[in-house]
């Protein structure tokens, strides 16, 4: 939508998100370097004063640097340097640290970051960011899209929805006990374990759908073929309708 200017990317493990991620650092830089992109047609990329970039781990004993230091001190730089001419990339927003404050931290972070009128890209499995990206003007969601019936990522990127980490899905398609796959329910809690759900019956819902698409498109070009050998062949029997009747009143009036 008009004003979305952070995209914030949840999904499941090695389902494509820091790739996606990448992939815009990659392409914007490309672009700033004078070079030809893979863009559609219609699409639209500006110029960036600064690309601001937080990813992988940067954990130094030299420097006493654990990953989370690393990552708090480069949010840290970027709340200070970037302004709406800055691009902030940001993987695995929030990790690294105890989750109760790792995501209140990296809201607080995505929140000023937005309030600066910076663009960018974020990637997280925490609840609370998926649901301050739907309630916040200027962020947006987007989902990495997982195949449920396989079990395997689609590595595609739908916006304006979360994506599940379906991490409870996963676990138990790697054999995982029932019992403790209940108990592990039972401590994520009934709210985010239901959004996780609802999640996942969407994705469901849409690759059911998408695949109801694909055969109706099949079955369109069938009756498109149907439709026009039909009208070939009523175009022939019609002309040859005409030569019968112009041949027989030929051959009456001689």
């Amino acid at each position: 939508a008009t004003g979305d200017r952070f995209l914030v990317v949840s999904g499941p493990n090695a389902g494509g998100k820091s790739v996606c991620l990448k992939t815009v650092g990659l392409v914007q830089y490309m672009l700033q370097c004078g070079l030809l992109v893979p863009m559609e047609a219609h699409a639209h990329m500006g110029l960036f004063e600064k690309i601001l970039v937080d990813v992988g781990d940067q954990q130094s004993i030299e420097n006493d640097l654990s990953t989370y230091s690393s990552h708090l001190r480069n949010m840290k730089l970027f709340i200070e340097q970037a302004d709406a001419r800055s691009l902030v990339l940001l993987d695995e927003l929030g990790s690294g640290t105890d989750p109760n404050f790792g995501g209140g931290i990296a809201q607080a972070v995505l929140t000023t970051l937005v309030a600066k009128g910076c663009w960018g890209v974020a990637t997280t499995h925490y609840y609370n960011l998926k649901v301050l990206a739907g309630n916040t003007p200027g962020l947006v969601n987007g989902a990495m899209l997982f195949d449920t019936a396989k079990m395997q990522p689609l590595y595609q990127l739908e916006m304006g929805k979360p994506g599940s980490s379906f991490a409870l899905e996963i676990a138990h398609n790697t054999g995982f006990p029932d019992e403790v796959l209940r108990e592990a329910e039972r401590v994520i809690g009934s709210e985010v374990a239901g959004l996780e759900k609802l999640m996942k019956r969407v994705a469901d819902e849409q690759q059911q759908a998408a695949q109801k698409s694909r055969e109706l498109a099949v079955r369109e070009k069938e009756l498109s073929e149907w439709q026009a050998r039909y009208q070939k062949l009523s175009a022939e029997l019609e002309a040859q309708k005409k030569q019968i009747i112009n041949q027989a009143k030929s051959e009456a009036s001689s």
